[in-house]
């Protein structure tokens, strides 16, 4: 009884400061992301971290889980349209623009691999919304309306 409780006022601090923490999550994961797609992967400070071009397939999974998360933040952010093309295009389109900063360095190539990955993110998001809105922290997105 009482986990529910915490979790009934868990929801409830949530839902008073929806938009706000809806932005916030936006703002961080995506300059998070722009600044960790940037950055040279071989060697940071001494950390060898080249075990992240062995498997060409935890990149694409790294890059899948990424866009399933910011379709998540987009709907959440512009909570008042269910998710359209609109968002999922805005969350495609960002991912490419990544993939052309990374052109514009030395150190990071751009790839068409990155970008269906990010798509396949965005769709899963998309066809798991039924899914999500019946996880009791995320149904807050569909539960939440403006006072």
């Amino acid at each position: 009884m009482e986990n529910l409780r915490k979790t009934t006022s868990l929801e409830a601090i949530i839902l008073q400061y929806y938009l706000p923490a809806s932005q916030g999550a936006l703002a961080i994961t995506l300059i998070a992301i722009t600044i960790l797609s940037l950055l040279p992967i071989d060697n940071i400070r001494g950390i060898d971290l080249t075990f992240w071009k062995l498997p060409v397939a935890a990149d694409k999974i790294a890059h899948f889980f990424a866009f399933l998360v910011i379709a998540g933040l987009i709907d959440a952010f512009c909570y008042q349209d269910s998710f359209n093309v609109k968002k999922a295009t805005i969350a495609a389109l960002y991912g490419i623009w990544i993939e052309s900063l990374q052109s514009l360095t030395d150190y990071r190539h751009p790839s068409f691999w990155d970008i269906v990955a990010n798509c396949i993110g965005i769709c899963i998001y998309w066809i798991l919304i039924p899914m999500w809105k019946r996880i009791p922290i995320l149904r807050l997105r569909w539960e939440f309306k403006e006072r």
